[in-house]
């Protein structure tokens, strides 16, 4: 009789996606090959100069934002109402020092449930003409050459493709169709400088992070990553949808069934596989504030992070395709009675250490024949690791043990003989207090 309970309990929660998604379909029609390409030929285009943060050229991206909420009129989400949550961000890498910046956000407010979210993101930023974050250095021997990376498809695809999504339950709601739950439409600053626009929101959220239902994340839809194996063309990558809920991975592939019906490609989706997508894009610094996320990920190609990665190399059908499955996603999400389950999990083990202990491990490593020093220091009762002029915490696991797991970093102290043991992926060294 349970079985029995059961099958009907899906059959009757089908039957109300499927009536859900026979109302979206109408509004998904509006998002079109020809709009993402005249988007993406402006956004990523030379007068933009590879939107790096803080740049001129970015500034005019986030205008360029702006002004589409504007025209479509799509409320601005931060309370000054000017679309922008502005901040300054220390950016280390490069030694670029302080900017201003800025995240882009506009919200769709819920008829039934406006107090509850679902934050769709998308990273407005490129490396500008490549002095930091460019693979083209390789390029010239005995020359150093600025060219501008227009960033196409990293992350020009996934700005559009929710620029068009915007559009499309804005049409939703003008006819009366709009989202039971609220939407916020996050485009994120600094993410090619270490993901410092979507930290700086998880740590200031607009909106709290309790009522936050999930966040689905767009970095590089456009194009066809030539290392898959899958004979099918029309794909996507999906990352995390199975990490913090079940319920939301069902409503993935239950979703995607009933309506494009890609190839759902899991690929990457395991949090120590070797490529570490979980850990390199936006939707990593919500998925840490415990909340369930989705990363729609079309894979990387010969272009990535060079002047290469520009409009004409993008294939306009797939992205198509992405978009319309992460608007029906979002849709079913939005509009479902109950909010997404997240999966119980066992409390985490937390190891502590004196302080005293922490600072017998302070001091600069190194090792001979190898050109880097490691500098490890206490903050505030923490231990912390800088290197290359970046700094980053250190998660205690066990005496004289510590990790980042974002970075597959293991470090190993023996105080005695003053040496620490660095592990990193399959790369290891021992290294010597100076």
């Amino acid at each position: 009789m349970k079985k029995v309970i059961l099958f009907i309990l899906i059959v009757f929660q089908s039957l109300i996606s499927y009536s859900q998604l026979e109302n979206a379909k109408r509004f998904a029609k509006t998002i079109t090959q020809k709009d993402l390409e005249k988007h993406l030929y402006t956004y990523a285009s030379d007068e933009f100069e590879g939107r790096n943060t803080g740049s001129e050229g970015q500034k005019k991206a986030v205008e360029y934002l702006k002004n589409f909420y504007i025209e479509n009129d799509i409320k601005p989400g931060d309370p000054d109402k000017d679309y922008f949550q502005k901040m300054t961000l220390n950016i280390s890498r490069g030694n670029e020092g302080e900017v201003d910046s800025e995240n882009v956000i506009a919200i769709i407010e819920g008829t039934e449930k406006p107090e509850e979210y679902l934050i769709l993101t998308a990273h407005l930023d490129h490396v500008g003409y490549g002095r930091t974050g460019s693979r083209l250095r390789k390029s010239y021997i005995g020359e150093v050459k600025d060219r501008i990376h227009n960033g196409a498809d990293d992350d020009g695809s996934g700005t559009v493709a929710m620029l068009e999504i915007a559009q499309a339950f804005k049409q939703a709601s003008k006819k009366g169709k709009g989202p039971k739950r609220s939407i916020i439409f996050l485009h994120v600053t600094g993410e090619e400088k270490g993901l410092l626009g979507s930290a700086y929101y998880s740590d200031n959220p607009i909106y709290p992070l309790s009522n936050t239902v999930a966040n689905l994340n767009l970095d590089m839809i456009g194009r066809i990553d030539p290392t898959r194996k899958g004979d099918k063309r029309e794909y996507i990558y999906i990352i995390g949808s199975d990490h913090d809920s079940q319920d939301l991975h069902e409503i993935s592939e239950q979703t995607n069934l009933q309506t494009v019906n890609l190839d759902l490609d899991y690929r990457y989706n395991a949090k120590d596989d070797p490529q570490r997508f979980y850990y390199r894009s936006d939707h990593y610094n919500f998925a840490k504030k415990g909340i369930p996320i989705i990363f729609y990920f079309s894979g990387t190609h010969e272009d990535y992070h060079l002047p290469s990665d520009t409009p004409d190399k993008i294939n306009y059908d797939l992205l198509e395709l992405r978009s319309k499955l992460i608007f029906y996603t979002a849709w079913n999400i939005a509009n479902r009675d109950q909010r997404v389950v997240i999966d119980p999990k066992p409390e985490p083990e937390i190891f502590e250490i004196s302080s005293d202990k922490l600072e017998t491990y302070e001091g600069k490593y190194s090792a001979e024949g190898v050109p880097l020093v490691i500098d490890i220091y206490v903050r505030n009762e923490k231990l912390f690791i800088e290197v290359m002029n970046q700094s980053l915490e250190l998660t205690p696991v066990s005496e004289d043990k510590f990790k980042i797991e974002a970075a597959s970093l293991e470090l190993t102290f023996n105080t005695e003989n003053g040496t620490m043991q660095f592990k990193q992926g399959p790369y290891q060294i021992k290294l010597s207090k100076q």
